[in-house]
């Protein structure tokens, strides 16, 4: 890898905070009792949708304690106010402004209450999803929307799937570059039957779909009695998106969507090689006589219709032998501590030592251009 004036960058994985009063101001009447707010005590400030019987999250989970990190010591998530967050957190301006210092052309930006996607009640959560959706684009990403790539929210559930699909054609007709599912919805698998209808219409739309991790819930990471319940929940998260991937290829899902393009947010690629080769094996011994029947193997499948993304994996970029580098891309996670600002330059020279610069430059900037469509100069033609 080369060195000398900073590399240009391109996240797909970054985030927003809400302003505390969106759902507030732009929820329908008949659900401002239950609307995510913002709300105040004297152990500090947190993230709430009352009368749903969600926890309370910290505000400092998500754009606050970046400043901690930044001094070198990451501070616990209580104590904070919301005036405390990172101004790039849910100011545009002062956004790009960090980008800027980072090297980054552009983002693709998540949201930072990703709670929203496991509000039990379906009926307001397609409310706040919509709600969200258009703040997203109406008083965020518009400041510099060839920069600020916004992820449209699919509200699923406990449901019908129709409200994701009138969701997903609302906002491919202006322009959508790309759209955001949860790992996980309880108690139904992502091959399931009751998605088939979503997987078409998304298919013919042509747009990418991205599962972050940590929006929804995987039961078996979130139990609240589990002994050190942070740290099951914070890793099986991301462990979660293997699951994620076998759900969708073992329920046939790219078999009879071949055109579909699915991403695997924020879990890392260090996973991938073992994964793969492990699910290659067992489908040489036995595809003869498993339901549903593949044409392909899963490694295939994964060539063809996924992507994953990371924002620090040495280990992962070490088996760049065994992987695709067009299937892989780099984030930056703004403005979480699992991610690398303000050493987002510093971070990408550590994971690629010794790596082609082609290499670097197709998985931390082209890559992204390639599948989002983005109209920006690629590093290296094409």
């Amino acid at each position: 890898m080369s060195t000398g004036n900073p590399r240009p960058l391109i996240s797909v994985d970054s985030h927003v905070v809400e302003p505390k009063d969106l759902w507030l101001k732009r929820l329908p009447q008949r659900f401002q009792h239950q609307a995510p707010q913002v709300q105040s005590t004297e152990q500090g400030d947190y993230f709430i949708v009352p009368n749903t019987g969600m926890s309370p999250k910290p505000v400092g989970t998500e754009g606050a304690m970046i400043n901690t990190k930044i001094n070198g010591v990451i501070t616990k998530p209580t104590g904070y106010r919301f005036e405390d967050q990172r101004a790039g957190a849910y100011d545009p301006v002062a956004r790009l402004e960090d980008q800027d210092s980072q090297g980054v052309r552009a983002e693709v930006v998540y949201p930072g209450w990703l709670i929203v996607h496991s509000i039990p009640d379906f009926d307001l959560k397609v409310a706040c999803v919509r709600a969200y959706n258009d703040w997203l684009f109406e008083e965020f990403c518009s400041h510099a929307p060839d920069r600020l790539i916004g992820a449209v929210a699919l509200p699923v559930g406990n449901g019908p799937v129709e409200p994701a699909i009138e969701e997903a054609k609302r906002w491919a007709a202006r322009g959508a570059k790309t759209f955001l599912l949860p790992q996980a919805v309880p108690g139904m698998a992502w091959g399931d039957a009751h998605w088939e209808p979503l997987w078409a219409v998304l298919e013919e739309i042509g747009v990418p779909v991205g599962f972050h991790q940590a929006a929804g819930q995987v039961a078996i990471f979130n139990d609240k009695t589990t002994p050190g319940v942070f740290w099951t929940t914070a890793i099986g998260n991301k462990i979660s998106l293997g699951w994620v991937f076998m759900q969708l290829v073992y329920g046939a899902v790219p078999e009879r969507h071949p055109n579909l393009r699915f991403i695997l947010v924020e879990g890392g690629i260090g996973w991938i090689a073992f994964q793969l080769n492990t699910m290659d094996h067992m489908f040489t011994d036995h595809h003869r006589w498993t339901v549903p029947e593949l044409s392909m193997k899963p490694s295939e499948y994964f060539n063809r219709n996924f992507w994953a993304t990371f924002e620090d994996d040495r280990p992962g970029i070490l088996t760049l032998p065994m992987l695709d580098e067009k299937r892989l891309m780099w984030a930056g996670d703004y403005p979480h501590t699992e991610g690398n600002f303000p050493f987002a330059q510093e971070q990408v020279a550590h994971d690629f030592q010794d790596v082609d610069d082609a290499v670097v430059s197709a998985i931390t900037h082209d890559n992204a251009i390639d599948l989002f469509g983005l109209d920006i100069p690629r590093l290296v033609s094409s």
